[in-house]
Formats: C-alpha cells, sequence, structure tokens
C-alpha cells in the first residue's frame, strides 16, 4: 500500500485507502469495487489490498473472472465442484479481477451466484472492472441472476473510481525517445 502513487491525478481518495489498508473492512465483511479505464491502476491497487490483507494474516486469492469461472467448470467435470466451492467460501478475501470483459453465460451466472451467496455476509471480495457498475447488468445474459449477483457484491462495497490516463501508455512516453534519432 506504501507503494501507492498519489501523485497521479486519477482520483484515488487517500483517506479511503487508509482505510481500507487497516482491513477492518474485511472483519466487516464488506466489499471493495475498483472501476476505472484500462491501464489506470484497478488491478494494482486490488491486489496491493490483497498483499495487505495477507500481512495481517487474511486468507487471500486472486482471480481474473473468466479463469475461476473455468476452474468452476473444470471442478464441476471432475467432481470436485462442493470442493472448490468450500475452498473459496473459507477465504478472508478473494480478488475478482476483469469483471465484465465477456457476457456472463447464464450457468456462468449460477455458478459465480453460487460462490458470491457462499461468501455474503461471511467474507470479503474485490472486484475490479473497465466497466462502470451501473453498466455490469449488460454484461450478464440472465437479468433476474444479474440482479441476485450484483445484491451480494454491490451493496456493502467501499467503491473506487479510477480516472485518468493508462499509466502503461504513460510510462510508456517517458521512456520512448520523441525523435528516434536522439537514441543514438
Amino acid at each position: 500500500m506504501q507503494d501507492i502513487d498519489y501523485r497521479m491525478h486519477r482520483g484515488l481518495d487517500r483517506r479511503l485507502m487508509l482505510y481500507l489498508a487497516g482491513c477492518d473492512w474485511i472483519r466487516q465483511k464488506q466489499n471493495v469495487i475498483i472501476t476505472s479505464p484500462t491501464g489506470v491502476g484497478k488491478s494494482y491497487i486490488a491486489c496491493a489490498l490483497a498483499h495487505t490483507a495477507c500481512l495481517k494474516g487474511f486468507k487471500v486469492r486472486y482471480f481474473r473472472l473468466q479463469r475461476m469461472l473455468e476452474d468452476v467448470a473444470l471442478a464441476r467435470a471432475e467432481g470436485r465442484l462442493l470442493k472448490l466451492l468450500r475452498t473459496l467460501s473459507r477465504l478472508s478475501v478473494l480478488v475478482v479481477d476483469d469483471w465484465g470483459l465477456k457476457k456472463l453465460t447464464s450457468a456462468q451466472q449460477d455458478d459465480l451466484l453460487e460462490i458470491l451467496d457462499d461468501r455474503h455476509q461471511v467474507s470479503s471480495t474485490i472486484a475490479t472492472s473497465q466497466l462502470p457498475v451501473e453498466r455490469w447488468h449488460q454484461a450478464m445474459e440472465h437479468p433476474t441472476l444479474a440482479d441476485a449477483i450484483l445484491d451480494r457484491l454491490v451493496h456493502n462495497a467501499h467503491r473506487i473510481q479510477l480516472t485518468g490516463d493508462s499509466m502503461r501508455k504513460q510510462i510508456a512516453n517517458v521512456n520512448v525517445p520523441e525523435n528516434p534519432e536522439d537514441s543514438s
């Protein structure tokens, strides 16, 4: 958390970050939702929060949403779904990165609802997305399942809305000379 750069103008609230660094949100079974355009630092901040939680003794696991859902489908096929769901429900913090990159099918929504329902008011989840929360329904096939999923995730969540240009772009612009002849 100490490496987070607050000098970059991306709408990061230092007071909220200090609160989250204390991990009371985990003890209170709250969630964190981080949204921004690509490259602004949402995954970095989610991982910084997760790392801080690990240092304070909490059990944490990171997944990209699509890979987590693939793992769930594979576990179902191999007959170990209940074991995986139990493992996910026992984590203090589950980081679900890249929410909404692909539209979720009804089957994927069923799986996600199972995971979030097991965790609701029991543990905490961090979700990151390029989409504003208001557009998350559109990233899911079945509206009723979308309501149930978002009800368990959004209503007790601290929201971090980052703004600005891609940090990767900014770093690349610093490292690339303006005139190619200057690099020799």
